[in-house]
């Protein structure tokens, strides 16, 4: 028993001392030295270290093998795996590589967080072996740390060093070090004086820290810790993690820099850079007209031959040039023909000068022949210049089954539900005049979109026919460029003319034309010279520019001239440069044939005239041959194993220099191949020899290189080298790339995510990502990927909508215009295999538009969900399916909409067993009442971890034993685990609760979305229900509302007058009416046979604050030129009043329908209402129109606080020689006489409690 005990003990103690020290000697590397990769390996006591844009110690040892970082601008680092037993010491060896200039350091990260920074050295040129040890004391960290040494000097400029004998000691109870973390930095900030400019912001964080962090902005600068309130310093807790933002105050002009400071009590202060510019306010622009189109080209060719860009659906029935002319009273006539759309097809635009301050209008004649029933869908927009994706100003047409029509507009929304609608008030067949305006304001979020249909023409502008809009992400920072036209199933096959774009109202009617773009050139290239197949040492130069271009310049260069925008790089023929391009531009000599050459350097661009410029010069044979005897073969590998070597012969006739022969990665040269492999070999000029080759590809892929030899004298002459390299052989690794999660969120929250688990690194620059819109073959968005962009084996790369929200931002790898997709939409990931492009993952059918959505029994769809690849799956869809979505449930995993929670990373099981995913319920949704929510998982004895706050359960989880409650707005998230088996992936459901308000006034203060829920404390009295859209309208002692339940979801029974208490919905704005929209029955009535006495008011009274109200107008009288009999649909009706007139909005199935319109005056009980900025009446019921009789009229009363007291005011009334004021605690009942005969018209009372008054003229 004794000697197992000391056994035991002495194993603890053995085990406790493991990690009270470690030393990394970088021996267990096999990085070359060739070439700069990323990757890992085990070191020493099994730790693994990770490094990105490295290599082997070259000629710079320190003791043995060593690692070279290159420079900070490739991100160059080294970093270990998680090391259990923390850090107290520590101390690392580093000397300089190569010979350039500039200063070598290193930073110390530990947990991301940074500790402290190297001293500088090696900044002299030359040679330097001088060993440096870059030391850090106490840091003092306890439990499981991760020790990254960073470089942090050079940008793009070689700065290389090298490391060794990277060492640490274990924590040992010191004080651990307070640590301040800044992550993120920031761009430089702009705005106009006047304006704070658009706020950035980055993470801070702490550990250990024992007092506040303090966070001090520098002049000129404002910070916030949640975005709203800022101010000059923040005072946050020392257990923050989260945002800081920053913004530019913009007070005064000028430029403004500094260090946003962030200190805590023993922490060494962290400091960011911050800079920007306020620039005095620009004056508006003179009124100018962007863009007129009168389609005066040949009837039936496309728009795209005629100057329109197609940017989705290239191809597919392109809108075409119809023999037709529209026309409008007063509006500038078209001189041509007219545009026409033809079905789901081509979307096309076209461009005019780049707006990004002020107001641009775009006004059109349109004349819809056909259109489908429902929402319809958009079909006119403004578009960002330079953009695919970004649309603005959308303009939607959508038809009821009586063939009328009615138009909206978004903002940006793509969704149907959202646009302000007019009315079903307008004809198929008839020519439409329509505005749309963009307005920028300064801010995030908040320029506005208008819209009118048929305007007065005019200098002002009048009242807009679709409201302001507001409430979605503004254009982006290229401004308003374009106007697009858009073809999908549900748009309308349209007749459009006369199109205008200006940046001012009444520059839209004016005869005012466009503005003629124009280039500019200046300057006169230089002769040039070269030796045959060499570019020309020397470039010339000259200057470009233009005026008014609405497009990109295309500059030509005759046979044997190349051109670039930079001196040194982006040498091609043609090239193009941007409209706003104001530069020189270069021009080389790069012709093969001897003799002399010219000709003209040719510029255009949409709408300008050419302008070209004169460049000659001449080619000379070379003064030294190079002589090559070379076949090889295309190599073949497998990663972790250099291929086989090859070799060829060189040699160089009448070399007077060193030869230079170089290659690009995966491919290295030796003199010996046996040893000593480069990417670079220097020569003697006698060399006459062999040189060998190999391929030690580190990525999987093909690959195509040219061995470029060079000596002054001769032409450049290129060997070519392929070779493929293929990923280990075995089971557990994935045929290829596949997507991974997709994410069709609300609004722009998109993202997909692509995974590599083919057991080696891959490069990204051999495949493309394509998106396919609305059923189309031609892909509207492509995103390719730079040469390098390396994605490791095991892990992801996520793609994200630009204007996604700030979490989905934090989890990106980039953003991508192929994640503007609906659930409609298809998405193709390719790979590049010689000239040829191949799937290897689809997602969706191309080809196909499945209406909204593809969908799969158990709740799968892509619309509004995330779908996660199930662990088992090894390939993606490489052949596109016939129809539908085959492997939509078998191959995914579907959670609620705008679930991120496993986004940036993926479990890869091929043949391990995964523990299920944890199943929640209750579902996620909106709850009235609190309720249990209960966790299984169908995995036999796994433990279920969860939290209720959002966050992630693998870090924060607590163990789930029993069903909890839930009684607030609450996201619960859970995953499982079990021995022996793979995790679960995350499962996360979200319950949300309404948010009490007291009453309707209350209510109608709230903002206006579809996403908050507000329930309605108060009890409100039913005063009129219709069973169109079952609509039913409540009024309390505050303001009134109306109900539109299109759904059905109040399914309890109510009799006029009824109290209903608990109504719970969302708000929307139809047309200006502001409407409560049921999401749940409120249950039986809580009071019945209320009693409300309409207000008596005039038509000229009326606001939107009496929306709903029921009121009393007397002495009506009522048109009846258009209508004899009531209608029995919704109608509109002139009337007038003494005050004014109005228009009276009937219901639908009325007992008055059908009756005779009265002709003569009537006292009209009945409900305000109001669409866009006209007031509207509502009569019930025929027993609501009473005769009118000559009496006096009711006074209309303003009542005001003065002090403690109420004064009443009224105006007099004719006639009355007297009034009686009545007062009452209830609105509608209980009235009593408060005061007789009183002759005057202001009254002054001080009640005791809350008092509703009414005043009575007598005569």
């Amino acid at each position: 028993m004794f000697k197992k005990l000391l056994v035991a003990l002495s194993l603890i103690f053995a085990l406790g001392i493991v990690w009270a020290q470690g030393l990394e000697t970088f021996e267990n590397h096999t990085l070359s030295g060739t070439n700069y990769v990323t990757g890992n390996y085990v070191g020493d006591n099994n730790i693994t270290w990770n490094y990105v844009h490295c290599t082997g110690e070259q000629a710079y040892p320190i003791d043995g093998q060593g690692l070279l970082l290159r420079r900070s601008g490739d991100n160059s680092k080294v970093y270990s795996n998680s090391i259990p037993g923390g850090i107290g010491d520590f101390s690392v060896q580093m000397r300089k590589g190569f010979t350039g200039t500039g200063d070598r350091q290193v930073a110390l990260y530990v947990n991301d967080n940074h500790i402290a920074d190297s001293q500088t050295f090696g900044g002299t040129t030359g040679a330097d072996a001088t060993i440096h040890t870059f030391t850090v004391n106490n840091v003092n960290i306890s439990g499981d740390v991760v020790i990254e040494i960073r470089h942090i000097q050079g940008g793009s400029q070689n700065r290389q060093l090298v490391i060794d004998n990277l060492s640490w000691t274990g924590y040992s109870g010191g004080t651990p070090t307070p640590i301040i973390s800044v992550v993120g930095s920031l761009l430089p900030f702009s705005t106009e004086e006047g304006s704070p400019s658009l706020a950035q912001s980055y993470n801070l964080s702490g550990s250990n820290l024992t007092a506040n962090l303090s966070v001090a902005a520098p002049t000129g600068f404002e910070i916030s810790s949640d975005g709203s309130s800022y101010g000059s310093s923040l005072s946050l807790s020392s257990s923050y993690n989260g945002s800081v933002y920053v913004r530019l105050i913009g007070t005064s002009a000028g430029s403004y820099s500094g260090n946003i400071t962030h200190s805590s009590t023993g922490a060494s202060q962290v400091d960011l850079a911050v800079s920007g510019t306020v620039s005095e306010p620009v004056e508006p622009e003179d009124p100018v007209l962007l863009m007129e189109e009168n389609f005066e080209y040949a009837v039936g060719t496309t728009l795209v031959q005629n100057g329109w860009t197609a940017h989705s659906g290239a191809g597919s029935y392109s809108p075409t040039v119809a023999d037709i002319n529209l026309i409008y009273p007063n509006y500038p006539p078209s001189s041509g023909y007219a545009g026409q759309t033809l079905g789901n097809g081509e979307d096309v635009n076209r461009a005019f000068v780049p707006q990004t301050s002020g107001e641009v209008y775009s006004s059109f004649l349109i004349n819809v022949t056909s259109a489908s029933t429902g929402n319809g869908d958009y079909v006119y927009h403004f578009m960002a210049a330079n953009s695919t994706s970004d649309f603005k100003a959308k303009f939607f047409v959508g038809r009821n089954e009586d063939d009328e029509l009615r138009f909206g507009l978004s903002k940006q929304s793509n969704n149907n539900q959202n646009p302000s609608w007019t009315g079903y008030d307008y004809e198929l067949g008839t020519t439409y005049l329509v505005v749309l305006k963009y307005k920028f304001v300064p801010g995030a979020a908040n320029d506005i979109v208008t819209g009118w249909i048929n305007p007065v023409i005019g200098p002002n502008e009048p009242t807009p026919t679709l409201s302001p809009i507001t409430n979605e992400a503004d254009i982006g920072a290229t401004g308003i460029g374009a106007i697009g036209i858009r073809q999908t199933a549900n748009t309308p096959y349209a007749i459009f003319d006369g199109i205008r774009v200006s940046n001012d109202w009444e520059t839209l009617w004016s005869d005012l034309t466009p503005q003629t773009p124009v280039i500019h050139v200046s300057g006169e290239p230089d002769p040039l010279a070269n030796i045959v197949g060499t570019p020309s040492e020397e470039s010339s130069h000259y200057s470009l520019s233009g005026e008014n271009l609405v497009g990109p310049i295309t500059i030509t260069a005759p046979t044997g001239f190349e051109v670039s925008d930079d001196a040194e790089q982006g040498w091609g023929n043609p090239i193009q440069v941007p409209a706003t391009f104001d530069g020189e531009i270069y021009v080389r000599l790069v012709s093969s044939e001897l003799g002399e050459h010219g000709g003209n350097i040719v510029h255009t661009s949409p709408g300008a005239a050419p302008v070209s410029i004169r460049v000659e010069g001449e080619t000379f044979p070379p003064d030294v041959t190079f002589n090559i005897v070379a076949s090889l073969a295309a190599f073949e590998q497998t990663i972790g194993s250099p291929s086989a070597v090859q070799s060829y012969s060189l040699s160089a006739t009448g070399a007077q220099n060193d030869i230079e022969v170089e290659v690009e990665s995966p491919f290295e040269l030796s003199q010996t191949g046996t040893g000593n492999w480069t990417d670079e070999l220097t020569l003697p000029n006698n060399f006459n020899g062999t040189i060998y080759v190999r391929m030690n590809a580190t990525v999987v892929g093909q690959f195509s290189k040219n061995i470029v030899h060079n000596t002054p004298g001769a032409s450049t002459e290129n060997l070519l080298v392929s070779g493929t390299a293929i990923p280990p052989a075995g089971d557990q690794y994935a045929d290829d790339l596949f997507f991974s999660e997709y994410i069709e969120g609300s609004g722009n929250n998109k993202a997909i995510e692509i995974f590599n688990g083919t057991g080696a690194a891959v490069d990204l620059a051999n495949y493309k990502v394509k998106l396919f819109t609305n059923g189309g073959t031609t892909p509207t968005s492509t995103e390719t990927f730079e040469s390098g962009t390396i994605l490791p084996h095991g892990s992801v790369y996520v793609l994200v909508h630009s204007q996604a929200g700030a979490a989905l931002q934090a989890l990106k790898t980039i953003n991508s215009a192929t994640t503007n997709f609906n659930g409609d939409d298809a998405l193709a990931l390719l790979k590049i295999v010689g000239e040829d492009e191949v799937y290897v993952d689809i997602f969706g059918t191309i080809g196909e538009d499945p209406g909204t959505a593809w969908t799969a029994d158990g709740g799968y769809s892509t619309l509004d969900k995330t779908l996660v690849r199930k662990p088992s799956v090894t390939s993606g869809v490489s052949v596109n399916p016939s129809a539908g979505f085959p492997t939509l449930a078998t191959e995914w995993d579907v959670y609620p909409i705008d679930t991120i929670t496993n986004l940036g990373w993926h479990i890869f099981a091929p043949g391990e067993e995964v523990v299920a995913m944890p199943e929640i319920s209750p579902d996620s949704g909106t709850y009235y009442a609190p309720f249990n929510v209960s966790i299984t998982c169908a995995t036999d004895g796994a433990d279920i971890y969860y939290t209720t706050d959002g966050s992630d359960p693998i870090q924060n989880g607590a163990l789930y034993l029993a069903p909890f409650n839930v009684s607030q707005n609450t996201t619960v998230k859970a995953y499982a685990t079990a021995e022996g088996m793979i995790s679960s992936t995350v499962a996360t459901k979200v319950y949300n609760f309404p948010i009490d308000v007291q009453d309707i006034a209350e209510l109608r203060t709230k903002p206006v979305n579809t996403s908050d829920i507000y329930r309605l404390v108060g009890e409100a009295v039913l005063t009129y229900q219709n069973a169109n859209r079952n609509t039913k309208y409540i009024q309390d002692a505050t303001a009134a509302i109306v109900i539109d339940d299109l759904a059905g979801n109040i399914t309890s029974t109510y009799n006029l007058y009824d109290g209903i208490t608990g109504i719970s919905g969302s708000l929307t704005l139809y047309s200006g009416l502001l409407q409560f929209v049921p999401k749940a029955d409120p249950g039986a009535a809580t009071s019945s046979n209320n009693v409300v006495i309409p207000e008596v008011r005039t038509l000229a009274s009326l606001t939107s604050a009496d929306q709903a109200k029921l009121i009393k107008v007397m002495n009506v009288n009522v048109d009846d030129t258009l209508f004899q009999s009531y209608p029995a649909t919704a109608q509109n009706i002139n009337v007038t009043d003494p005050s004014g007139s109005a228009v009276m909005r009937t219901f639908v199935n009325t007992d008055y329908a059908n009756t005779a319109v009265h002709t003569v005056p009537v006292n009209i009980t009945c409900l305000a209402g109001q669409f866009n900025a006209t007031m509207q009446i509502s009569p019930r019921f025929l027993s609501d129109f009473e005769a009118y009789t000559e009496g006096l009229e009711a006074p209309v009363v303003t009542i005001t606080k003065d002090g403690n007291n109420i004064k009443l005011n009224w105006n007099p009334v004719a006639g009355a020689t007297a009034y009686d004021i009545y007062g009452s605690n209830d609105p509608y009942t209980g009235y009593t006489l408060l005061q007789a005969n009183w002759t005057g018209t202001e009254w002054t009372h001080a009640p005791a409690n809350m008092k509703f008054y009414h005043v009575k003229a007598k005569n």
